[in-house]
C-alpha cells in the first residue's frame, strides 16, 4: 500500500457556523445505501417494510445520538475546552459503536412499539449497518477523524499523511505518516458483508445473522484498533477494543442460545 498524500479540504462549503462537508455527504450516501440494503433484506424476510420503515426515525436518531455521545466521552478533554462543538455533528466526529449500540437499543423499541418480529428485523439490519459502514468511512478517510498511530516500523501497511489545517486529526501528526485506518476497517468491513450475504439464506431470520455480524465485527475492530491512537481506559485497552470485547461475549452467549434453542426446536419436530 503506497504513501498517500491527503491535501483535500474536508469542508466543502461554510455558512456561519453551519458547514457541509466530505464527512457529511458520505454519512449521508451510507444512511442511504443501508436502507436501500435493510429493506431489500426484510422483503425477502417477509417483514412488514412499513411498519419497519415508520419506526425508522427512532433508529436513526437513536444511532446519531449514540455515535455522537460515545465520541465525545472518548475525547473529553478536548470537548470540555470546546463545549459548543459537542452538537456540531455535521464537522464530523462519530463513534461507530455508539451508533452501533444506540441503534440497536432504538431498534427494539421501535420494533416492540410498532410490531415487528425483533429477531428478523435485526438480520435485515446486519448487512445494512455493514454496507453504511463501509461507505461511511469514506468521510472519515477524507477528514481524518478516524485517525491511525503514527507509522514509523511497518512500510508494507502503507500510510496516510494530512496536510490540510481543517483536517480533524491531532495538530501534532499533520505532516506525519499514519496508519490509514478507515481503510483497513473499509476492506474487513466488505469482507464481512460479502461472507454474510452469501450465506444469508444458511443463516436465516432468527437473529443468527445479526448475531455473527456482531462478533465478526467485534473481532475486526478489536483487531483493528491496534492501529489507532485513542484514549486507553482499562487493561490497557482502548475504548473502542473494551466496547468490542464486551459486546463479542454478549453476542456469543447469545449466539450459543439461538444455536440451542433451534436445535432443541428440530429435535422436537422429528
Amino acid at each position: 500500500m503506497p504513501l498517500i498524500q491527503m491535501t483535500i479540504d474536508p469542508i466543502i462549503a461554510q455558512v456561519g457556523p453551519v458547514q457541509l462537508g466530505w464527512h457529511g455527504i458520505f454519512s449521508s450516501l451510507a444512511l442511504v445505501a443501508g436502507l436501500w440494503l435493510g429493506f431489500y433484506r426484510a422483503r425477502q424476510l417477509g417483514i412488514d417494510t412499513e411498519a419497519m420503515a415508520a419506526g425508522m426515525g427512532w433508529v436513526i436518531g437513536g444511532a446519531v445520538i449514540g455515535a455522537r455521545l460515545f465520541h465525545v466521552m472518548d475525547h473529553l478533554a478536548y470537548y470540555a475546552e470546546h463545549p459548543f462543538e459537542v452538537v456540531a455533528v455535521w464537522q464530523g466526529g462519530i463513534a461507530v459503536y455508539g451508533g452501533f449500540i444506540g441503534g440497536v437499543l432504538a431498534g427494539i423499541v421501535a420494533a416492540r412499539y410498532y410490531r415487528v418480529p425483533i429477531w428478523p428485523a435485526l438480520d435485515a439490519a446486519a448487512p445494512a449497518m455493514l454496507l453504511g459502514q463501509a461507505v461511511g468511512r469514506i468521510g472519515c478517510f477524507i477528514n481524518g477523524d478516524a485517525w491511525g498511530a503514527p507509522n514509523t516500523s511497518c512500510p508494507f501497511c502503507g500510510a496516510v499523511v494530512y496536510w490540510h489545517q481543517h483536517d480533524l486529526i491531532p495538530p501534532d501528526l499533520i505532516g506525519v505518516p499514519t496508519y490509514p485506518y478507515p481503510l483497513y476497517e473499509m476492506g474487513a468491513v466488505l469482507v464481512l458483508l460479502g461472507l454474510l450475504w452469501v450465506n444469508r439464506e444458511r443463516l436465516g431470520g432468527n437473529g443468527t445473522a445479526f448475531l455473527v455480524m456482531t462478533i465478526g465485527y467485534a473481532v475486526i475492530r478489536f483487531g483493528l484498533t491496534a492501529f489507532r491512537q485513542e484514549t486507553i481506559v482499562a487493561l490497557g485497552l482502548q475504548e473502542a477494543q473494551v466496547i468490542a470485547l464486551l459486546t463479542g461475549v454478549v453476542a456469543l452467549g447469545l449466539l450459543s442460545v439461538r444455536l440451542l434453542q433451534t436445535r432443541r426446536l428440530a429435535s422436537a419436530v422429528r
